[in-house]
């Protein structure tokens, strides 16, 4: 981490950079990490090309996050597994990556890679905390703490006690843990439920121990909704008795699939899935793209999934 302070500092414009579509994870790591850096005295900025999901919004700073890529000295890639994910161009400038999945690109060897945390906040929280413990006010510990409950899934998805560290950590920086609930799992849109109401009639499970769940055009076209309001879809499926690994099947108006794979405990490593279609994450968690009919990308996907289990 010392290596990754020292390259960091060497410039003044910093662009911190996540994926297409972000979750809590992708949010709360570019705020917390823009925030801390704007403490530090560094110009920074906050990139996310389909910006801040109505439901983050109440995190201090999201109005900064901009939706195209600034001319900056570095780029910090942040939650994705290779610069892709993000949607724009790789730039003729320095990258780093932090993220708490091993599959994907390096950038560099000053890239902090940590299989083992609970998400791509808790890699940040560990290298703030080695960088400057004194410049994590509120401001960097909310966005932080965001991250940690959503990718977790309200800490139901991880293993071992890193999780409630963290989380202990930066509630004592003056986040309030039943606020963020509330925000995050109690303000939900009524165009969600509407648009769910459409997916859960396909909800189909192959073998007792796959199931999926698709969301077509027409149920966007007929509630009015958008990729937002389908974000956690995935979660259904694998909550069914059984089942050990699932999938949210998403069309996508850029002529793509968007696939969301989720595993339990005794369920194959989905990020081996994603792989193999171009894309990635880690053991319980992971999403890739392809393209196709409807029959022809469940029938390769359910095909490689049983090929793991």
């Amino acid at each position: 981490m010392k290596e990754a302070v020292e390259f960091i500092s060497n410039f003044k414009k910093i662009a911190v950079v996540s994926h297409e579509r972000p979750d809590g994870d992708a949010v709360g790591s570019v705020l917390g990490l823009v925030n801390f850096l704007e403490k530090r005295g560094f110009e920074a900025f906050g990139v996310l090309k389909d910006g801040v999901p109505q439901i983050f919004r109440f995190i201090n700073g999201w109005e900064k996050i901009v939706n195209f890529l600034p001319d900056s000295d570095i780029y910090i890639l942040v939650d994705a597994s290779d610069w892709n994910r993000s949607g724009f161009e790789k730039p003729d400038k320095p990258i780093i990556r932090f993220d708490h999945h091993l599959t994907g690109e390096r950038y560099s060897d000053k890239d902090i890679l940590l299989n083992g945390h609970p998400s791509a906040t808790s890699v940040i929280l560990d290298f703030l905390r080695f960088w400057d413990e004194s410049s994590i006010d509120y401001d960097v510990a909310l966005p932080l703490y965001v991250g940690l409950l959503t990718d977790t899934g309200g800490f139901k998805n991880r293993e071992g006690t890193k999780s409630f560290e963290d989380a202990i950590y930066l509630v004592g920086k003056g986040v309030n843990s039943k606020w963020v609930a509330e925000k995050v799992f109690r303000e939900v849109p009524i165009e969600s439920y509407k648009l769910l109401s459409l997916a859960l009639k396909t909800l189909t499970v192959v073998d007792e121990k796959i199931a999926y769940i698709i969301v077509r055009r027409e149920f966007f076209d007929e509630t009015g909704t958008n990729k937002e309001h389908s974000e956690e879809f995935v979660e259904y499926p694998l909550s069914v008795k059984g089942v050990i690994v699932a999938f949210k099947m998403e069309w996508d108006p850029r002529g793509y699939w968007k696939v969301g794979l989720r595993s339990k405990e005794g369920g194959p490593n989905v990020a081996e899935i994603a792989q193999k279609f171009g894309g990635g994450g880690h053991y319980f968690s992971a999403g890739c793209r392809i393209f196709g009919s409807e029959e022809e990308v469940l029938n390769v996907l359910i095909s490689e999934i049983k090929k793991h289990l």
